[in-house]
């Protein structure tokens, strides 16, 4: 479906994909809360065709569909940075996230967060909006994060990322190599009674699944892609140490290395089917400097 901002409405242009379905089956499908669809009937927050139709109304393709669906006002301090804008258009905004940098701060009065680096980049390139970030990164983990520009659409895409819908790709540098070069670890994952910081594989955690493939090679260290069917905490730490093979400078599970300052893990790609338009998205972050110069 084509689609685009105008001021605080989404207008959808109705395709052979949705047609025949009604107005309420669309709320549905973008997993729109009961109280989200009555307050856009009570308030009357959207028009097809210029014109404010019952919910029971079927879709006819070219109609034209104007929801009101954005939110206004960052609600972050502004913090100048020169963050890199992966990825961008009415709906989301993905950024490569730095090291040594947190996603948002325990307190909205504080800043030194990407949540403070986005609300400078919305304020930049004039955009106000709330600052809304879909998954995170631990400190150390450099790479991909979602952040969602249209109210509207969250609950769609916390839904993907509930159900794994949205597939995470993450580039990691171990010590030594795998037993094999392509291998999966399924094995639960619980909190170590013995550190509060520390997760492990325990008979009474829950359940995780980590598939590891070697990329490339470099004396004692392995360039490995690490894609996850589960999220729990600290996950392709722990299995990757479990296979005594730690992300170098890893200082929790392994040890520090003078290889590289933090942990040698990236988000590198992110996978999901577009909401609108329904095309395959694959979003990429290459490998950054201080992992690549390990490898060389």
């Amino acid at each position: 479906m084509h689609y685009h901002k105008e001021k605080n409405h989404l207008v959808i242009e109705i395709n052979e994909r949705i047609q025949g379905i009604t107005l309420l089956e669309f709320f549905h499908y973008l997993h729109l809360s009961k109280k989200t669809i009555h307050l856009l009937r009570q308030n009357k927050d959207y028009t097809l065709n210029n014109t404010y139709v019952d919910y029971h109304t079927v879709l006819k393709k070219k109609d034209i569909l104007s929801i009101k669906a954005y939110e206004q006002g960052r609600d972050f301090i502004e913090e100048e940075s020169s963050l890199e804008i992966i990825y961008e258009d009415d709906l989301l905004c993905v950024v490569n996230k730095p090291s040594n940098l947190i996603i948002h701060p325990d307190d909205k009065s504080k800043k030194n967060t990407l949540c403070n680096y986005v609300s400078y980049y919305y304020q930049q390139s004039y955009q106000d909006l709330p600052i809304r970030y879909l998954h995170r990164l631990d400190r150390d983990t450099t790479g991909l994060v979602m952040f969602c520009k249209c109210a509207l659409l969250q609950p769609y895409f916390d839904a993907l990322i509930a159900s794994k819908e949205i597939k995470k790709t993450y580039l990691a540098i171990i010590q030594g190599h795998l037993p094999q070069k392509e291998m999966s670890v399924n094995l639960p994952i619980g909190q170590d009674r013995h550190s509060k910081n520390k997760m492990c594989i325990s008979k009474t955690g829950k359940e995780a699944t980590s598939h590891f493939k070697e990329i490339k090679t470099n004396k004692n260290y392995t360039l490995v892609k690490c894609q996850i069917e589960t999220g729990r905490k600290h996950q392709i730490r722990v299995h990757l140490n479990h296979l005594h093979h730690p992300i170098v400078g890893d200082s929790l599970y392994g040890k520090v290395s003078s290889k590289i300052k933090r942990m040698a893990l990236h988000a590198y790609c992110l996978e999901f089917i577009h909401p609108l338009n329904n095309q395959p998205m694959i979003i990429e972050c290459p490998l950054p400097l201080d992992m690549e110069s390990i490898l060389k």
